[in-house]
């Protein structure tokens, strides 16, 4: 390994969040965080803040998909046969939350 391999990138992680709804399906998102040397030189040990800021936002942005997409397939359901009703309109849908607009595609 070369110093300057060494300089320019002396930790790489990748953080892989996966979830698993009621109907089986899974969901991934992967977050890539790189520390330089310069880090680990100034005494910075572990994640700063604004690491574990980005690894809670893919987590919330994750968990809000999927429970976004669970809630419209609930909804799908008629309350008097408790069949699920058919999609008429395949359209994006954008729903604003408290942590920005989500996209989300009917079922």
């Amino acid at each position: 390994m070369k110093i300057a391999d060494l300089l320019e990138a002396a930790m790489a992680w990748t953080v892989i969040i996966e979830g698993r709804d009621v109907l089986g399906e899974v969901r991934r998102a992967q977050l890539r965080i790189k520390k330089r040397f310069e880090r680990l030189k100034s005494g910075e040990i572990g994640l700063s803040i604004e690491d574990g800021k980005r690894i809670m936002t893919t987590l919330q942005e994750l968990v809000v998909k999927q429970e976004l997409a669970a809630y419209a397939l609930a909804r799908r359901v008629c309350p008097e046969c408790e069949r699920i009703r058919p999609v008429k309109d395949y359209t994006m849908r954008n729903i604003r939350t408290l942590f920005g607009t989500v996209e989300v595609k009917n079922p």
